[in-house]
């Protein structure tokens, strides 16, 4: 029993003896690692002892300096005077100083919001690709574009062009030198290896954007024929109680089976078998024989639409006639343009926008047809400023107004398209969203901005 009693308390000795030293060895560790004077942000973000930077944190940005670990503290920031954050991001910069952070869109990341965490296959050779493929065709792990073993060769982080070509510190493929695929350098002997991601399917038919007739240079908003717009659709809804439908908001056809309009145009509450659209038709109320109907298969809205705020006022609308068919190209009936996610517009580019809206904010009926205007861009800093808009717009949304206030997207234009022309080719910019009053002096019209959804229409489209 004493013998008993010896061992056991000698097992619990060494217990305690295994416990304290494995305390110090943590204690060991931690002191190592403070010591190497390296602060983590994240893994694209590694920092010195006595490196500082700006983060995003809680919504509130604030000053890091990297000491035993980092330190932070809120400060206050402006606007960029040259927003250096790529894909739609915004960017903030500390007042008397040349620091600035990006806040980008949900799924971009990194420095100036350049790694697209959605983007899985790549177009032509793959020369945009921002995804996060990190390994070769053989499956080699890409070596990073800032590591040491990388920095002695043409293309890598440091070089004056590296966030253009989407270079930085990761190790994802990218092909910045026009190459026929994306590719990446990788240890050992082998110079660099391409990266096999698969092709993107294109999921807009390929004429799209085209017309047979230009639209007149006018003054205001005038009648239209449907040939000027012939992606324009017209929604309608008719109730369980009767035969007769109304129309409620307009919207833009960007493949043969679907239609984007505004999310606060479609109502979960309504059975989708009440909506139909109709294509090809110059006035809401007089059908001809160029029309084209069809029945709503299927109602996507986005998922964090905000119908208090309208921030992503985006919804998708899958077509199907009574035949089973998605629309037939004619000159009256084609698709217009996505852009492509990096396509941006200067200020003052002179746009389109069409519906079936009221011709005042107090008129009592829609138009009775389809009716057009020209307006121009406006500065995001400006119609966020407290002159028009503030902090009511986001950076979902875009603002367009004619130059003297006489034309604008009235009510029931809701869901239509803001047009501009790109390279021969005319591009769907904004979809109609919402407004303080019509053509109202320094309250211009607002829209979602399409290029911010790219991903978010293919992967519902392709689902």
């Amino acid at each position: 029993m004493k013998f008993l009693l010896l061992i056991l308390l000698s097992s619990f000795s060494i217990c305690i003896e295994m416990t304290l030293l494995s305390n110090r060895l943590q204690k060991r560790k931690k002191h190592i690692s403070s010591r190497t004077g390296t602060c983590i942000e994240s893994p694209f973000e590694i920092y010195r002892r006595g490196d500082t930077w700006l983060r995003i944190h809680r919504n509130n940005i604030q000053k890091c300096i990297c000491k035993r670990s980092a330190i932070c503290y809120d400060v206050h920031t402006k606007e960029c005077t040259r927003n250096k954050c790529l894909n739609g991001g915004s960017c903030a910069q500390l007042i008397h100083s040349k620091d600035y952070v990006c806040h980008c869109p949900e799924e971009y990341f990194g420095k100036h919001c350049e790694i697209d965490s959605r983007s899985h296959c790549i177009n032509d050779s793959g020369k945009d690709y921002r995804g996060t493929r990190s390994y070769t065709a053989s499956g080699a792990e890409c070596l990073k574009w800032d590591s040491f073993a990388v920095l002695g060769r043409k293309y890598n982080a440091m070089r004056y062009d590296a966030s253009k070509l989407g270079l930085g510190s990761h190790n994802y493929c990218r092909n910045p030198d026009g190459d026929a695929k994306p590719w990446c350098y990788v240890p050992g002997s082998m110079y660099w290896e391409p990266c096999d991601i698969p092709t993107c399917q294109t999921i807009v038919a390929l004429k799209c954007g085209q017309r047979e007739y230009k639209m007149n240079k006018i003054a205001g908003g005038k009648k239209a024929a449907i040939e000027f717009h012939p992606w324009q659709a017209a929604l309608y809804i008719t109730e369980t109680r009767s035969t007769n439908p109304y129309f409620i908001c307009g919207g833009s056809l960007i493949h043969p089976c679907w239609v984007l309009t505004a999310a606060h145009c479609v109502d979960t509450r309504v059975s989708r078998a009440e909506y139909h659209v109709v294509l090809g038709r110059p006035s809401i109320n007089e059908p001809t024989k160029n029309d084209q109907t069809f029945i709503v298969e299927k109602i996507i809205s986005h998922p964090q639409f905000n119908d208090d705020t309208f921030d992503n006022d985006i919804a998708l609308l899958k077509l199907k006639s009574q035949s089973g068919m998605c629309a037939e190209e004619s000159k009256f009936v084609q698709p217009i343009c996505l852009p492509s996610k990096h396509l941006t517009f200067p200020e003052d580019t002179q746009c389109e926008v069409s519906g079936y809206g009221k011709e005042a904010e107090f008129s009592p009926f829609f138009s009775k047809f389809l009716k057009e205007a020209r307006v121009n861009l406006i500065s995001q800093q400006e119609c966020g400023s407290p002159k028009y808009y503030g902090n009511k717009l986001t950076d979902n949304m875009l603002c367009a107004a004619h130059p003297d206030w006489k034309a604008d997207s009235c009510k029931g234009d809701s869901g239509g398209p803001l047009v501009c022309e790109n390279n021969g080719q005319m591009q769907l910019h904004g979809i109609v969203s919402w407004g303080e009053g019509c053509a109202k002096k320094n309250k211009p019209g607002v829209y979602t901005r399409v290029r911010n959804y790219i991903r978010w229409i293919e992967e519902n489209m392709n689902a």
